[in-house]
C-alpha cells in the first residue's frame, strides 16, 4: 500500500531537493565556510520538513546543516541560505536589505522575486518546477553558482 504524495507535498520535496543542490553547488565565501551551514524556510512548514528529514544529516563540505522554520524574519539573523515562501512575501526586503552585504542566497517561489533582489527564483515551467538566477545579486553577495546549477536555471 503506497502512500500517495499531496500536490504541495511533491512540490515541497522538489523545492527542498533543489535547495540543497543551491548549497552544494555553489562556491562560497571563506568567511561563511565555518559553523553550521544554516538554512532557514520562512513560511513553508512542507519545505521545512523536507529539507530537515531528507537532507538534515548531510554535510556541505566540512559543515553540519542547521535547518531552522521561521514564520519571521528575524533581524541580526544569518544564514547561509533563506527560503522566502509567497506566503511571506512581504519579509523578502527586510531580508534584501540585511543580506545585501553577507552571503545569504536568497531563494523564493513568485513571479517578480528576482527583480525584487532574490537570488534565485522557482517557477512552474510546462509542469514542472524549475528555478530562474540573477547571477548578480548573487555575485554581489559573493556566491558563485556552480555550472551544475547554471545548466539546470531556466534560459
Amino acid at each position: 500500500m503506497g502512500q500517495q504524495l499531496e500536490e504541495g507535498d511533491a512540490r515541497a520535496m522538489i523545492q527542498a531537493n533543489f535547495i540543497y543542490q543551491f548549497a552544494i553547488n555553489s562556491n562560497w565565501p571563506t568567511e561563511v565556510k565555518k559553523g553550521k551551514f544554516q538554512i532557514v524556510v520562512v513560511g513553508n512548514e512542507n519545505v521545512f520538513k523536507h529539507m530537515a528529514e531528507k537532507y538534515g544529516t548531510k554535510p556541505i563540505g566540512a559543515q553540519a546543516i542547521e535547518v531552522v522554520n521561521a514564520s519571521v524574519w528575524n533581524a541580526g539573523q544569518f544564514a547561509q541560505i533563506i527560503f522566502v515562501d509567497k506566503s511571506k512575501k512581504s519579509e523578502l526586503q527586510k531580508i534584501i536589505k540585511e543580506g545585501k552585504s553577507k552571503s545569504m542566497l536568497v531563494v523564493t517561489n513568485w513571479e517578480g522575486a528576482l527583480t525584487a533582489g532574490a537570488c534565485i527564483n522557482f517557477k512552474n515551467v510546462e509542469n514542472s518546477i524549475r528555478y530562474e538566477m540573477n547571477e548578480l545579486s548573487m555575485s554581489e553577495r559573493k556566491i558563485t553558482p556552480g555550472n551544475k546549477l547554471l545548466q539546470w536555471k531556466v534560459q
